[in-house]
């Protein structure tokens, strides 16, 4: 204690202690009198305000309104306090006191002041408002349904496949606007998607291109595309004559043949999903040869990258 006190008084005999205790007093001097001057003239400041309008259900706009108006007020320093320490009030504006008739929402800077004059402080000077006037298409006609087209580009990487039809959460959206537009409207596109590469299912969400003087709801689908690696198979399939005259009857040697080819795992069917054929009309009698062609005939679309074992078979005709 006794050590304290020593301390204490060799800071009031200090000269330096001194001069700092006597700066520091000037400096808050000097802050009381900048705050008084600051807080009780007049200030300039901008103020985001948030805006929306108060529309009926069957109503949509065509053209959009700004999320906040920039408004500068002037008004005592010591009244801005209360903007540092709360949200800004929000400017709801009703559509039937601004319709015009035209099935337009215009308000211009006269009215824009006043209605903001009506939320913020009764004190304060608005100076100015920006965007200077609210100028809003709308449409009260109800909505037509038009089918989405999604516009992709999807490669899968080397092995891997489509396997099926792109999926869409919907088929369709509602599209609003004006009568003439809506006449000109019979799809509506998404916003172009390009993947390459791709090895697994490719889901996202995608956004409908905007359109001109027009409302898209909803403004995005889900998008599925199913991708699935590829798997080499190997079957004998029997062949099949097609085309031939009546009366006629092609014997093949040999009468079936090895078909490989790549697919997907979850898309495998039953051993009778490919059929391999020979045509009877493909045969060229003016060059006689032993020897035919045989192609594939149905197989599911998915299944890719076909090989015959052997490619040309023998025959014999047969007439009865």
């Amino acid at each position: 204690m006794k050590l304290l006190s020593r301390i204490r008084e060799r800071l009031k005999e200090s000269p330096r202690t001194k001069s700092i205790m006597q700066y520091l007093t000037f400096v808050l001097i000097s802050a009381v009198f900048w705050g008084f001057l600051t807080f009780n003239g007049d200030v300039q400041l901008d103020l985001e305000v948030p805006v929306e309008v108060s529309l009926p259900a069957n109503v949509h706009l065509l053209t959009k309104v700004p999320d906040t108006l920039t408004v500068t007020l002037r008004d005592k320093g010591y009244r801005f306090i209360s903007y540092m320490f709360y949200k800004s009030p929000k400017l709801t504006l009703r559509l039937s006191d601004y319709n015009d008739g035209t099935n337009t929402f215009k308000i211009d800077q006269s009215h824009l002041k006043k209605a903001l004059a009506a939320v913020l402080n009764k004190h304060a000077t608005i100076v100015s408002v920006l965007p200077e006037s609210l100028n809003i298409k709308f449409t009260d006609l109800p909505g037509k349904k038009v089918p989405i087209r999604a516009d992709l580009s999807i490669e899968p990487r080397e092995n891997y496949t489509h396997i099926g039809a792109l999926a869409l959460s919907q088929d369709s959206v509602m599209v609003f606007s004006d009568a003439k537009t809506l006449s000109e409207i019979n799809e509506v596109y998404t916003y172009r998607v390009e993947e390459k590469d791709l090895t697994d299912t490719l889901r996202r969400n995608v956004t409908i291109a905007p359109i001109n003087n027009a409302v898209v709801e909803p403004r995005s689908v889900d998008i599925v595309v199913p991708i699935e690696k590829l798997k080499p198979q190997t079957r004998k399939v029997k062949i099949s004559v097609r085309n031939a005259p009546k009366g006629v009857k092609m014997l093949l040697f040999p009468s079936e043949v090895e078909v490989s080819f790549r697919a997907p795992v979850s898309r495998l069917k039953d051993d009778n999903d490919i059929t391999v054929v020979v045509d009877y009309s493909t045969i060229d009698f003016s060059h006689p040869s032993n020897m035919v062609e045989v192609a594939i005939g149905e197989a599911p679309a998915t299944y890719q990258d076909f090989k015959i074992v052997p490619k040309n078979v023998e025959y014999i005709i047969e007439k009865h």
